[in-house]
């Protein structure tokens, strides 16, 4: 009889270790946001001012893909490669370009706000607008504080700063409706949640102190930020092209409908929980691709088993939320928000994240080889379709706007396949998107099948959630694999027993 055991190499330890310590802080971190978002929307009860706050924090989330310019992707890679040199000089640089560029930026939304208040009709945003500009100076240091443990592979200390950030960001979001400045809702907010970054803002200052022991006053050396900028930059203009295109979206759906907003904004909250997988990935992977960036093979395996893990999670729940939409958003925001196109704007949005994670994780991957040219025109692909043709039907037809910007990541996805080619870094594909959506589309066909089952119905549901853990675990025990037979296993454990 066969035993059965699963085992993993030092590899694979370290990847799922510390993805599901990022994937706990991330997950904190929607939750906390969703709750936030709860709050409000019950709190309220009043969809045109849902809407309304939503927009402002859209803006004010957009504003912030601007900040640090690249400076804090080359932090992370240069702990990753030269802890010392990081200390000594990277981390004082980093933090004087990144609040330079901070200050920059604040002054250019602070000249915009008028015509941004205008544009919206809101005369209120203006202020909110000048108040959220002081943030971004803190949202600076916060950023390259982090960046230091990611490239250090400190990930439980990064975990904990994220979700601080995002208990201090909600609570002053919450307080913003609760105790409003002037009986002003949007200044309220923007007050209370730039209190709640200086606070973030010296709590990892201390702690950057406490572990790193960094070198903060010094020489300022610009070839060595010009180096570091040559680096970040397109890592910083690629993520610019993709996060963007969320506010943009619910931006320019918003000058036409602010109950649509309030709709996207609830789909984009939901979705982020799927979206959170990618993301942790991609925080890990970064470093632990860079440490063996002058081993080919080496860095083929390890972005191989990102990518994998990637997919075996990503998979189900893309699935799951595509199936019952209304479901959960009726459970989450109550059923005055699943009205409409609500359930076709979420289902989208989900098989958005889904193509996007092709990208951002390949992006990363080839990053880490020092290769930052994928993860800049990659996400040009995806932005094209949403600046290009979103702005023109948006207004009329929402819903294809969300269809735009699911196409726009399907290309996307395809145009990161052509650079794993073109930068010879082929990917074991099988492995990498095969074999993963086995179990995931055994558990759909008996959730379909259910549904015509009547009262058995939640029985066909827990039966498929069943099978997907047994296949999934099947299929990493080597069970299913027709090319690895058990010599070729020990052959594999020999070589991971000598790495």
């Amino acid at each position: 009889m066969r035993k059965l055991s699963l085992t993993f190499n030092s590899n694979q330890r370290f990847l799922l270790r510390n993805v599901s310590i990022i994937v706990l802080g991330l997950f904190i971190n929607q939750l906390l946001q969703t709750v936030g978002s709860i709050v409000l929307a019950r709190v309220l009860n009043d969809p045109s001012q849902f809407g309304e706050i939503n927009l402002l924090l859209q803006i004010f989330g957009m504003v912030t893909l601007f900040l640090n310019v690249g400076f804090n992707a080359a932090l992370v890679y240069g702990f990753s490669t030269d802890r010392q040199g990081a200390v000594q000089n990277k981390f004082r640089l980093a933090m004087v370009g990144s609040v330079f560029f901070g200050i920059i930026i604040s002054i250019i939304l602070c000249a915009l706000s008028p015509l941004l208040a205008h544009t919206y009709q809101l005369p209120s945003l203006k202020g909110a607008l000048i108040i959220s500009s002081l943030m971004l100076v803190f949202n600076s240091i916060v950023n390259v504080g982090v960046s230091s443990f990611s490239g250090n592979r400190d990930f439980g200390t990064q975990a904990f700063f994220m979700v601080i950030t995002t208990i201090f960001s909600t609570l002053g979001m919450v307080l913003g409706v609760l105790l409003p400045i002037g009986h002003n809702l949007l200044w309220g907010v923007a007050f209370w949640m730039g209190v709640g970054s200086v606070l973030t803002a010296l709590c990892i200052c201390w702690k950057a102190e406490k572990v790193h022991k960094p070198k903060w006053l010094g020489a300022l050396s610009l070839p060595q930020m010009q180096e570091m900028l040559k680096y970040g930059v397109p890592l910083w203009a690629g993520n610019i092209a993709k996060a963007f295109q969320q506010p943009f979206l619910v931006m320019v759906v918003g000058a036409s409908s602010v109950i649509a907003v309030g709709h996207l904004a609830n789909a984009f909250r939901i979705t982020g929980f799927i979206g959170i997988v990618t993301w942790a990935f991609m925080i890990v992977t970064f470093p632990f691709v860079a440490e063996s960036s002058r081993d080919l093979a080496e860095s083929r395996r390890r972005g191989t088993l990102c990518v994998r893990y990637n997919n075996i999670i990503l998979y189900p729940l893309t699935l799951a939320i595509c199936l019952y939409p209304d479901q959960i958003n009726g459970f989450l925001f109550g059923s005055s928000y699943t009205t409409g196109d609500s359930g076709m704007y979420i289902r989208l949005l989900a098989l958005g994240v889904f193509f996007s994670s092709v990208g951002r994780l390949g992006g990363n991957i080839l990053a880490g080889m020092g290769k930052t040219r994928a993860n800049f025109w990659v996400m040009i692909v995806a932005g094209i379709f949403v600046i290009a043709i979103v702005p023109f039907v948006a207004a009329g037809n929402p819903v294809l706007a969300v269809w735009i910007y699911t196409g726009g990541w399907a290309v996307s996805a395809i145009s990161m396949i052509w650079f794993f080619f073109l930068e010879g870094f082929r990917l074991h594909w099988w492995k990498a998107y095969g074999e993963p959506l086995i179990p995931t589309l055994a558990m759909g066909a008996l959730m379909e099948i259910g549904r015509f089952t009547g009262p058995l119905y939640t029985w066909f549901i827990i039966a498929g959630v069943v099978v997907l853990l047994l296949l999934t675990y099947m299929i990493e025990n080597g069970w299913l694999s027709l090319r690895k037979l058990p010599s070729a296993r020990l052959a594999s454990a020999a070589q991971d027993e000598h790495r």
